[in-house]
C-alpha cells in the first residue's frame, strides 16, 4: 500500500511538473537592430577636443607677426575677433544645454542640437504590456513590421519604434497589466550588453520563434503552427529601446497613466538618439493561447493596472 501511496504522489508531481512545463504560450515574434551601438560606440566627440597637460595655449596668426597671448601687450584686431568667436561658441554651448533642459520637461521637443553622437553613454528602456484578447490584431501588424521594415538603419528603427508605439496607444483600453524600467547612464558596452541580455530573456519565455526580423533580414520557423488547447486570454508586448541621451519621461512605474507617457515618449525619438531596439510579442500563432495563470505563471513581474 505505501508503495502504492508512493507511487500515486509521483505521478501527480509528474502531471504537475508536465503542466507547468507546458504553460504559457508556444509561439512568439519579433524584430530588432543595433544600429546606434556600431556607429557611435567608443566614438570621439565631434569638434575641439582641448589638452588636459600642463602649460599654456598659444594662437598664431601668419603674416602678422604676433600670436593671441604672445606679443603686442594686447589682443588688437584679429584677437578681438578671436574673443568674439569664443564668446559666440560658448553662448552656442549654453543655448543648447538650455534647450535640453526644456525638452527633459517636454516629451516630443527634440531639436537637432539635443544629440550629441559622439558620447560614451547609453541609457536602456524597458516597456511591457499585457493586453486583452480585444487586441488580438496586433499580432498581425507586428509580424508585418518584422517582415518589411528597414531593421538595418538607425532611420528605419526609428521608424519602426514610432510605429509600435503607435500600435500600443491605439490598444490602450485593451491594457491590462503593464510595467516600465528604466536604467543608465552606462558605457556603451554595458548597454548593448544589457539590451541583449534583456532580449534573450524575453525570447526565450517562448518556444517556437515564428518571424525574426533582425539587421536586415527576416528568418520564419518551419514548425507547425501551436494550436492552444485554451482559448487565448491575453497577449504579451514588449519594447526594448537604447537611447544616447536619457529619456526623462521613461521611468519605473507600473501605473496606467506613466506607461502611456513612455509610449508617446518612444514615439518621438528621433534616429540619432536610437542606439538599439527589440520588439517582442507573444503568442504569435492565432491559434496558441495565453490564460491569466499562465500571465501569471510567465511574466510574474507584470502588475494589473
Amino acid at each position: 500500500m505505501k508503495s502504492l501511496g508512493r507511487m500515486a504522489i509521483v505521478l501527480t508531481l509528474s502531471a504537475l511538473l508536465s503542466g507547468l512545463a507546458l504553460a504559457g504560450p508556444r509561439s512568439g515574434g519579433s524584430f530588432s537592430g543595433r544600429s546606434g551601438f556600431r556607429s557611435g560606440a567608443g566614438s570621439l566627440s565631434r569638434g575641439y577636443q582641448s589638452g588636459r597637460g600642463g602649460g599654456s595655449s598659444f594662437f598664431f596668426f601668419p603674416g602678422f607677426g604676433w600670436g593671441l597671448g604672445g606679443y603686442g601687450g594686447g589682443l588688437g584686431f584679429m584677437g578681438s575677433l578671436v574673443l568674439l568667436g569664443v564668446v559666440g561658441l560658448g553662448t552656442v554651448a549654453v543655448m543648447r544645454a538650455i534647450r535640453r533642459a526644456a525638452r527633459r520637461g517636454a516629451p516630443g521637443a527634440w531639436s537637432d542640437g539635443d544629440v550629441d553622437e559622439g558620447t560614451d553613454e547609453s541609457y536602456v528602456y524597458k516597456v511591457q504590456f499585457g493586453l486583452g484578447r480585444s487586441a488580438r490584431g496586433i499580432q498581425g501588424r507586428l509580424a508585418d513590421f518584422a517582415s518589411e521594415g528597414d531593421t538595418a538603419s538607425e532611420a528605419g528603427l526609428a521608424e519602426l519604434l514610432h510605429q509600435t508605439a503607435l500600435e500600443l496607444l491605439r490598444e490602450k483600453d485593451s491594457i491590462r497589466y503593464g510595467l516600465a524600467e528604466a536604467s543608465g547612464p552606462m558605457s556603451m558596452t554595458n548597454g548593448e550588453t544589457k539590451l541583449n541580455a534583456a532580449a534573450m530573456a524575453e525570447r526565450a519565455r517562448f518556444e517556437v520563434e515564428r518571424i525574426r526580423g533582425a539587421g536586415g533580414s527576416v528568418r520564419r520557423a518551419q514548425a507547425a503552427a501551436a494550436v492552444g488547447t485554451e482559448a487565448l486570454e491575453y497577449l504579451v508586448v514588449t519594447v526594448l529601446v537604447a537611447t544616447r541621451v536619457p529619456l526623462a519621461r521613461v521611468r519605473a512605474s507600473s501605473d496606467r497613466e506613466s506607461l502611456e507617457t513612455a509610449l508617446r515618449e518612444f514615439g518621438a525619438v528621433p534616429p540619432q538618439a536610437l542606439l538599439g531596439l527589440e520588439v517582442v510579442w507573444t503568442p504569435a500563432d492565432p491559434e496558441d493561447s495565453l490564460t491569466e495563470t499562465d500571465l501569471m505563471t510567465t511574466y510574474p513581474e507584470l502588475r494589473s493596472l
